[in-house]
């Protein structure tokens, strides 16, 4: 069976742990980190789902790793699997990747800071380093062998006068084993690599080159329906009383003309459309009469420092060394400077997009399927189901890679808009933002007021250093929770 076809029949976690003929390491999932103020929250896994399965080696000598993160354009698909075969000394071309699947892969929080490779990748490595010496010690007890006078390339376990051979795929036929991640299981020296550090060609750098790469944007399902979203008057703002309660009415005879209209959905302040064509949504979102109430507006920014200044603040001290004051005022040279950086539009290349299909609440595995951009597939996972009113495990968030930008767009504030026109709708509904959407609504990159205080001794060598930075949340909840008040701004 191919890797396509394999992972077609994957589609869950208990479906790794009924399978057969295979090796399979899991972990325990982990608890969420305390929640850090100003940080957006972490989610918890689900014990109820079981193990997390990080790594399956097949009887037919493929094998299958699985991470929580996802490829935002960074070559993760390519360097994790590098990893993987370095440490199982298999073929680059027999790990097939799953990267960021909510049914299957691990919850490993959010892709952001270069974390994928130097963090998250560490448990990864170690599975796969562990399943190569549990191979080896089974190889060497069918051998007669001791392990040590064993050695592995590509997946086959021989001596080293190369006169006795065992393949994984002889070692795992009629086989199923279960191992618990040992993150003390003993790594390869990096003087024995031969795929990390070197170069390697992208897996995924082919499709985009010949335009055969599936983003969420082109992904069309059968029966599908087009929507488009209304959004209310205040873009950026994310708390006061106004949000959720700002529409006063939705006049949907103002667009009964139109062919193909499915459908208005209205809930709170999220306003909806369902077409039959992408254009027919188009121009319904465009020609229906929405009315709202006024609101108080953002409150002035022309003065920034001051405005960050006016704000309550919680303090979050990361380092706390020595006396800094003291060692201030005994240096023999002081420097003090203070920045102020703006609010920065992170640009995404293109508006997001998401497809969402409702089963149905008492359908299983899943009552809600989504497709989308997230970078956190896992707390958008969460938050649709707070949003639809299900167990989190009823609801699938398959990741596609989306328009690139530099941080945060709005890939899961799409995604929670046709999750909401899916249920109404009854179909699949795919729904894309207009460019003055996206930019307008997406959670920006916070301004920072930057202080910084040095002391230099008088030999050159640093006495002090002091810095804090005064910035508003990065806890930027998905928007629809917020337009229907499904929780307090």
């Amino acid at each position: 069976m191919n890797a396509a076809g394999r992972l077609a029949e994957l589609r869950l976690r208990r479906d790794f742990l009924a399978a057969q003929e295979v090796l399979l390491v899991l972990r325990e999932p982990p608890a969420a980190p305390p929640p850090a103020p100003g940080q957006p929250p972490l989610v918890a896994a689900d014990p109820a789902e079981g193990p997390e399965v990080l790594l399956a080696v097949w009887a037919d000598g493929s094998v299958v790793a699985l991470n929580g993160h996802v490829d935002l354009g960074t070559g993760i698909r390519t360097a994790l699997a590098q990893i993987v075969a370095e440490e199982l000394d298999v073929a680059f071309e027999r790990v097939e990747m799953v990267l960021g699947d909510s049914a299957r892969a691990p919850n490993q929080g959010p892709t952001i800071a270069s974390a994928s490779t130097q963090v998250h990748a560490v448990p990864l490595r170690h599975a796969a380093a562990q399943a190569r010496a549990f191979l080896v010690e089974r190889a060497a007890s069918q051998l007669g062998l001791a392990a040590c006078d064993l050695a592995v390339d590509e997946g086959l376990v021989h001596d080293r006068a190369g006169t006795a051979a065992l393949s994984y795929g002889e070692l795992l036929t009629g086989q199923r084993f279960e191992l618990r991640l040992d993150l003390g299981a003993a790594t390869k020296n990096p003087a024995d690599y031969r795929l990390v550090g070197r170069e390697q060609p992208r897996v995924d750098i082919p499709a985009k080159a010949f335009g055969e790469a599936v983003f969420v944007h082109d992904l069309r399902l059968p029966g599908m329906l087009h929507g488009r979203v209304v959004r209310p008057p205040y873009a950026s703002a994310d708390h006061g009383e106004f949000i959720g309660n700002t529409l006063e009415s939705v006049d949907e005879a103002s667009v009964a003309h139109i062919a193909g209209l499915r459908q208005v959905v209205v809930r709170r302040d999220f306003v909806g459309i369902v077409a039959e064509r992408e254009d027919e949504a188009e121009r319904a979102a465009a020609e229906l009469r929405v009315h709202w109430k006024p609101w108080p507006g953002l409150p002035p920014l022309a003065d920034l420092e001051q405005a960050l200044r006016a704000q309550p603040a919680t303090e979050r001290r990361l380092v706390d060394e020595g006396e800094v004051d003291a060692a201030l005022a005994g240096a023999d040279q002081t420097l003090a400077a203070r920045y102020v950086w703006p609010y920065q539009l992170h640009a995404s290349i293109g508006p997001s997009c998401a497809l969402a299909q409702w089963h149905g609440e008492q359908a299983r595995p899943h009552a809600l399927t989504v497709w989308a951009a997230t970078q956190y597939p896992h707390a958008l996972r969460a938050d649709l189901a707070l949003l639809m009113g299900v167990a989190e495990s009823a609801v699938e968030v398959i990741r596609l890679e989306g328009a690139g930008c530099y941080g945060r767009n709005c890939a899961d504030d799409v995604a929670a808009d046709a999750a909401l026109l899916a249920r109404a709708a009854g179909a699949p509904v795919r729904v894309q933002l207009t460019r003055e959407q996206e930019h307008l609504w997406e959670p920006k990159g916070a301004a920072q007021l930057m202080e910084l205080r040095g002391g230099l001794d008088e030999d050159g060598s640093i006495a002090a250093y002091d810095f804090s930075s005064c910035y508003p949340s990065n806890a930027a909840r998905t928007l629809a929770l917020l337009l229907t008040r499904t929780i307090e701004p």
